[in-house]
């Protein structure tokens, strides 16, 4: 019996449970053998080692075909070495005879489910089943094991904001490096966060709007009444209020009324008539 949680002996009472049952979740590979057949030995071997080497992310089922006749006759092994894999509860790849190790992996890899996948999607059912804290736990601990993943941090982020924790969402995407943290899809969310982040902290909402009429225009004024019309759902003032910083100073803040732009255009959609309206105008005013 091997110590390790995922190389396990599979037998006519557990095959059901262990391989079927388990490859509904993930993939499970089934390695026939027995103990007269050398090459056989030699793929447990590796494919021992491949399982440790992916530390989990499929299941490797030891199946010694003396012992368990009644399996092997079943899923059709008839010579050794043979393995198969389980996806979905039924068998998606059966390879006879021993492999190079790099054929192996490329066999394994075609089935596996990506880690970043499988945390998104833990996630996403923790979430749906009302468990917040879970998703956000799971989204953690995923971005530390993945950190070269953006999707797992900008999902963390997303949630961290639904639950209004902006200031934790604001430190996962500050402490992403710099090619992560800008690449569209993180950009846009950092954009999205700043402006909630604003209208927080707008005292008199009054004053703000008082100051739109100044000339020359008040450039804080309008980002902070682009804020406050963001959160409020009014997507057409909140890009007006962006425009006139647009045409007085595109690089105001680090072009931070461009990534405002953007975010709204992300939240509405291409094909929203204000996205068509105001995408032409950010074309004319920055070329």
């Amino acid at each position: 019996m091997n110590s390790s949680a995922f190389i396990l002996e599979g037998t006519e009472s557990n095959f059901d449970q262990l391989v079927l049952e388990n490859s509904r979740k993930g993939l499970v590979l089934v390695d026939f053998w027995a103990p007269w057949a050398g090459p056989s030995l030699r793929q447990q071997k590796l494919l021992r080692g491949l399982a440790e080497q992916y530390a989990g992310r499929f299941l490797l089922v030891s199946v010694n075909t003396d012992e368990q006749k009644a399996i092997s006759s079943r899923v059709g092994v008839k010579s050794l070495p043979s393995f198969k894999l389980f996806r979905g509860g039924a068998v998606v790849e059966a390879i006879h005879g021993m492999q190079p190790e790099a054929d192996y992996k490329v066999i394994v890899d075609k089935y596996l489910v990506p880690l970043g996948d499988k945390v998104r999607l833990s996630a996403a059912k923790a979430w749906n089943d009302g468990d917040r804290e879970a998703a956000v736990r799971v989204l953690v601990e995923g971005a530390m094991a993945e950190p070269e993943n953006a999707d797992i941090p900008a999902m963390l982020a997303k949630l961290l904001i639904r639950l209004g924790r902006y200031a934790e969402a604001h430190q996962v995407l500050s402490a992403l490096p710099a090619p992560l943290r800008d690449t569209a899809e993180l950009a846009t969310l950092r954009a999205h966060l700043d402006f909630i982040t604003m209208a927080q902290d707008v005292d008199d909402e009054q004053a703000v709007f008082d100051r739109l009429n100044v000339s020359p225009p008040d450039l804080d004024a309008h980002f902070e009444a682009a804020a406050l019309h963001l959160v409020n759902d009014d997507y057409e003032a909140a890009l007006q209020a962006l425009i006139v910083i647009l045409r007085q100073a595109p690089d105001c803040n680090d072009g931070a009324a461009k990534r405002g732009l953007l975010a709204i255009f992300d939240t509405l959609g291409g094909d929203h008539p204000l996205v068509k309206k105001y995408r032409g105008e950010l074309a004319r005013l920055i070329h």
